[in-house]
């Protein structure tokens, strides 16, 4: 496949993930998407359905009719939100347009809680077979290595595959997920586990050793999906528990290293018999480059009537923040200023002990799993001698340390990411704080 497929261009590699068509029930805009509903064990119908209305398309058509402030969605208040409900259920044209699930209209007007990217950290040095074919699947065969993943240039399509589907994870399913167990994707052949084809000219691909005595011994392992020995194609799974009886069968090639609470959102849905009780898609992938890539966030496809599709996809970033306080009480004053416009990893010192502070922070920032450190005043001093590790120096944008380590107060904590941390000052990016 591509020659710029290996170690060094994809280390890391994203998947974003929409739960039960969050995303496009919250762009209300005239689009085709595909969904699915489920029946028997393993078995998927496939259909299409028109989606001729959302929250966001909603606003931004009839701001002057309701006196709405703006015609975006994302700058209304909390009052004019709630409205959001009742007017489209009262409006004559707008009714008729919201798609029903289980009998309920499916009225979305926030982003969701969870996030929806996955970043993998691949293990070349163990199993580069399935990291070469997992990487090449997630960035469209090579093609959207050099796309701005945050919704700019537009990546080539995917080349087509054998079996005559685009060999490329967008747009495919997660088909399997048992709580406690595995969320299993890959097979956008078929869709339902049944499928799947490799980058190797769509053949069966064989166990790497290495990679068959790593251990499935957490959540957060990524590890191929088989139907036996040696037949490796596109299907993966990521652990949700420790799963020692997955040791020696599949080959373990990856971890997750940030996007866990997206993973156990999908958990949530999961069943017993692994059919998902919501339809769950992969709608974006790609190689993720530290610094470079926005590591957590939602997509927001905001109206556009310049554009082909009726609107523009927007990443909305959302840091990723170590919140390091004095106690768990004061965590969680940092808990509610930020809301759901930050994924917290709190650091309470009681807890972790000043002597494993340090140790605690740097290796997640050492392993890009944390943005940016934002202490309690009371803290200040703690993070005076921490600096950003060597991973971050070696990258082509490293940010300062006075806009990695910062010191806030909770309730000045979102405009403290939004003004002085290196993600909100980064040109590019739109942080989901921005419109709170």
């Amino acid at each position: 496949m591509s020659p710029t497929i290996n170690s060094t261009t994809c280390a890391y590699c994203y998947i974003d993930i929409d739960i039960n068509s969050h995303r496009s029930n919250l762009a209300l805009v005239c689009v085709e998407i595909f969904s699915a509903r489920f029946c028997s064990f393993g078995h998927l119908i496939s259909f299409f359905m028109t989606l001729q209305s959302e929250s966001a398309a909603f606003v931004d058509a009839t701001d002057s009719r309701y006196g709405f402030s703006s015609k975006d969605l994302r700058k209304l208040g909390g009052s004019e939100v709630s409205r959001i409900d009742d007017l489209i259920s009262i409006d004559h044209e707008w009714s008729s347009k919201i798609p029903s699930f289980s009998n309920q209209k499916a009225i979305v007007t926030k982003l969701p809680s969870y996030g929806s990217r996955i970043i993998f950290r691949l293990f070349w040095d163990i199993a580069p077979l399935a990291c070469e074919n997992f990487a090449t699947l997630c960035t469209n065969g090579g093609n959207s290595l050099d796309a701005n993943c945050s919704g700019g240039k537009k990546s080539k399509p995917a080349p087509v595959g054998e079996s005559g589907k685009e060999l490329t994870y967008r747009k495919s399913s997660i088909h399997r997920v048992v709580p406690k167990f595995i969320v299993q994707g890959g097979d956008f052949v078929f869709g339902n586990g049944s499928g799947g084809e490799s980058i190797y000219n769509g053949k069966k691909f064989k166990d790497e050793r290495a990679g068959l005595e790593m251990k499935h011994n957490k959540a957060g392992v990524l590890s191929m999906g088989n139907s036996g020995k040696n037949s490796n194609t596109s299907q993966f799974f990521i652990t949700l528990d420790k799963v020692p009886q997955c040791d020696g069968k599949h080959v373990v090639f990856g971890e997750v290293i940030s996007g866990m609470e997206v993973v156990h959102a999908m958990e949530s849905f999961g069943t017993y018999s692994g059919d998902p009780t919501v339809p769950i898609l992969i709608t974006d992938c790609g190689a993720y480059t530290p610094l470079m890539t926005p590591s957590a966030g939602s997509w927001y496809d905001r109206p556009d009537p310049d554009s082909y599709a009726g609107f523009t996809p927007e990443f909305m970033v959302r840091p990723r923040a170590a919140i390091l306080t004095p106690t768990i009480t004061i965590t969680e004053k940092f808990r509610f200023a930020l809301g759901d416009h930050a994924t917290i990893v709190s650091v309470s010192v009681d807890e972790v002990g000043n002597e494993n502070l340090d140790r605690v922070i740097m290796e997640m920032l050492q392993n890009f799993a944390l943005d940016v450190v934002l202490a309690a005043p009371a803290c200040a001093r703690l993070i005076k001698t921490m600096d950003v590790p060597q991973s971050w120096k070696d990258t082509k944008r490293c940010p300062s340390k006075e806009d990695v380590f910062l010191v806030s107060k909770p309730i000045d904590a979102l405009s403290t990411l939004i003004n002085n941390s290196w993600l909100g000052k980064h040109s590019e990016w739109i942080l989901s704080g921005s419109f709170a």
